[in-house]
């Protein structure tokens, strides 16, 4: 389902880009992120473990069409329902992880967004051998290195520089998330790696 226009906006998004204040816009209107209260969302807030389980939970949820994403939080810890539904939905292994609060890696975030329903439907915009050639830092047989090619290869990463870097071990910000899961949301906001006006060569 498309996600809604930009909605309010926080009073701590000076601090990042255009896109990325738009990406959150779109994530806040859509109920698929929320802020942090006092009118923040943090967007520099490191991103757990939990929260790209639950947006994976919530992305899945709409695509596939059932009420997941519509429904309270009524457990404790919070996320042990999105947690529950990202294993029977195949995103994730029962005990894949263990410690859920602690900052996830951009190579997990991979691992989990890719292994979405919309994740696996999406097209590939970029052809997949010449992603596989340019990454510098990603390799066959790495950890989620199927997942960070096809994400590549589906627009939904640019990198962390002109030379596509992908810091697979790196942390990743709650803004920088907004952004990867409004692409992933989006038709047009797919990047084209190699199209008319890119850096990448």
């Amino acid at each position: 389902k498309p996600l809604a226009a930009q909605a309010g906006t926080f009073a701590d998004l000076g601090s990042v880009s255009s896109w990325a204040a738009d990406a959150v816009g779109q994530m806040q209107a859509s109920g698929v992120m929320s802020g942090v209260g006092d009118n923040r969302f943090n967007p520099e807030g490191t991103l757990t473990v939990a929260e790209a389980l639950k947006l994976a939970a919530h992305m899945e949820s709409r695509y596939l069409g059932d009420d997941f994403h519509l429904q309270s939080v009524t457990t404790q810890p919070w996320y042990r329902s999105s947690v529950a539904y990202c294993v029977a939905s195949g995103i994730i292994t029962e005990g894949e992880f263990t410690d859920y609060e602690r900052p996830v890696t951009r190579a997990e975030m991979a691992r989990i967004f890719a292994a979405t329903a919309l994740g696996r439907g999406m097209p590939e915009i970029n052809s997949l051998e010449r992603v596989k050639s340019h990454l510098p830092d990603v390799k066959e047989g790495d950890y989620a290195a199927d997942a960070i090619y096809s994400l590549y290869a589906k627009g939904v990463f640019t990198g962390t520089d002109g030379q596509l870097t992908f810091r697979a071990e790196g942390r990743l910000t709650r803004a920088e998330a907004a952004a990867i899961v409004s692409r992933m949301a989006r038709t047009e906001q797919r990047v084209n790696l190699w199209g008319t006006g890119t850096q990448f060569r």
